[in-house]
Order: structure tokens, then C-alpha cells, then sequence
């Protein structure tokens, strides 16, 4: 009985103040490369369902960027947008992009340059911590965005935009970009000032964490057995090997 209490004890999650979740972090990740990208303060990462193609939004022209595996741009988009923070693939052939500061999720369509505004309606206490990420599940109809900061937050929206659920974040100072793999049904969130990347359940529950030594990491995509990392500050896609 004792063991199996003890053992209790060592579960960790996202909803619990452990301190930056140093129990469950493990070794650094295998670098497979690294590229310079031509884009002004990268802070966002997707890539599409053939995991061929990437894209990006900057945080200093808020346009939208259509990238190679490799980090080469292919594409710049005609959308100006306020301050972009994230970008997730979506239906057909739109996008979806965070609004920081308004607190809003823009339905993009590559093809047409169309665009809808979606209002998050949820409390947060600093609109320069607001929505830092998000990530559509095409497999759960459900939308997944990130509040940065002040306080960490996991937001599950419906497929009209309105929220579902929310969960605290606290097992970094940070929630800087996220991702949704459909074959695992997990999100994965980095974190920029703990320098990790973090596995989690679709509720915030901390799974597995691992360290990168990446400056001010805003975005993560995955596809291939690849994690993708952009980083704000060095202007650099960074690839790792994705664990098993």
C-alpha cells in the first residue's frame, strides 16, 4: 500500500504548481538541423497534413509566411494582421491565426485571402499575455489556444469559437506555442523562458517534458518522426528527432 501511494505522489500535471516540472524533464532532444528563416520575429508554427510544407507568422510584419521543411520561404501572404502570435492548419484551405492583443482567432483562406474574426470571450490580466498559440484537432471538431501568461491557460473552443473548457497552466512561466498530433491525440506546448517542449493531455496534463536550448521558442510543429522549432529571436527553424 505504501509503494502504491508513493507512487502516486510522483504524478505530475499541468494544472499542478510544481515548479517548471523538473520531475518529468528529460534530456535534451536530438538536433537534426538548423536554418536560418527570412522572416522578421517568427512566433507561430504549423504544418500541413503531408507534412511538406510549413507556415509562420511574424510577430514584426504581421504577415503570414508559406515556408519549406527546410525554412525557405515560398509564400508571403497578403494578410496584415495587428499582432500575430500563432497559426494552426484548419479546414479546406484556411488557416487559423492569433490575434494577441484583441483576443481574436481569424479564420484565413490561403486561396482567396478572405478572412473572419472570431472574439474569445475569457478573462485574462495583461492583453500583452493574451493568446500566444493555437491548434485545431480535425479529429475532435475542437480548437486549442494558449493565454501566454498572467495566468497560463489551455482553452478548448467549440467549432463555432466559443469555449468549452479551460485549464490552468502552471508547470511553466510560459506558454508560448502549441500543437495538436492527431495519431496521439496529445498537444504539445513549448514554453519559451523554461526552454522546454512539453507533451500534455488534451485536459493540461503534464505528460513528458524536454529541455531545447532554443532563445525565445514561439512555435512547434510536428510530422515524420520531426519536432519543428521557430525561434522569435535568432530568426532560425530549428528540427529534432522526435522521441519515441
Amino acid at each position: 500500500m505504501f509503494i502504491i501511494l508513493f507512487g502516486m505522489s510522483l504524478i505530475i500535471s499541468c494544472g499542478s504548481d510544481n515548479g517548471g516540472g523538473d520531475d518529468v524533464t528529460k534530456d535534451k532532444l536530438e538536433l537534426i538541423f538548423s536554418n536560418r528563416v527570412n522572416v522578421k520575429e517568427p512566433s507561430g508554427l504549423t504544418i500541413n497534413k503531408s507534412g511538406t510544407v510549413l507556415y509562420t507568422v511574424s510577430d514584426n510584419t504581421a504577415q503570414v509566411y508559406k515556408l519549406t521543411t527546410e525554412g525557405s520561404i515560398m509564400q508571403t501572404f497578403s494578410y496584415k494582421g495587428n499582432d500575430l502570435e500563432g497559426v494552426s492548419i484548419f479546414t479546406g484551405n484556411k488557416l487559423l491565426l492569433a490575434e494577441e492583443r484583441t483576443k481574436e482567432i481569424v479564420e484565413f483562406d490561403m486561396s482567396t485571402g478572405v478572412y473572419t474574426k472570431h472574439r474569445i470571450n475569457y478573462k485574462n490580466n495583461d492583453e500583452n499575455s493574451g493568446i500566444e498559440g493555437v491548434a485545431y484537432a480535425e479529429n475532435l471538431n475542437s480548437i486549442f489556444i494558449l493565454n501566454e501568461k498572467n495566468p497560463g491557460k489551455l482553452i478548448r473552443l467549440r467549432s463555432d469559437f466559443s469555449v468549452s473548457a479551460e485549464y490552468d497552466l502552471k508547470f511553466a512561466s510560459d506558454f508560448s506555442g502549441i500543437f495538436y498530433e492527431n495519431e496521439s491525440k496529445q498537444l504539445w506546448i513549448v514554453s519559451d523562458q523554461n526552454k522546454t517542449i512539453n507533451k500534455c493531455t488534451l485536459s493540461g496534463d503534464l505528460i513528458e517534458s524536454y529541455s531545447i536550448n532554443v532563445t525565445q521558442a514561439e512555435g512547434i510543429a510536428i510530422a515524420n518522426n520531426k519536432i519543428y522549432i521557430i525561434s522569435d529571436a535568432n530568426e532560425t527553424l530549428y528540427v529534432y528527432k522526435k522521441p519515441q
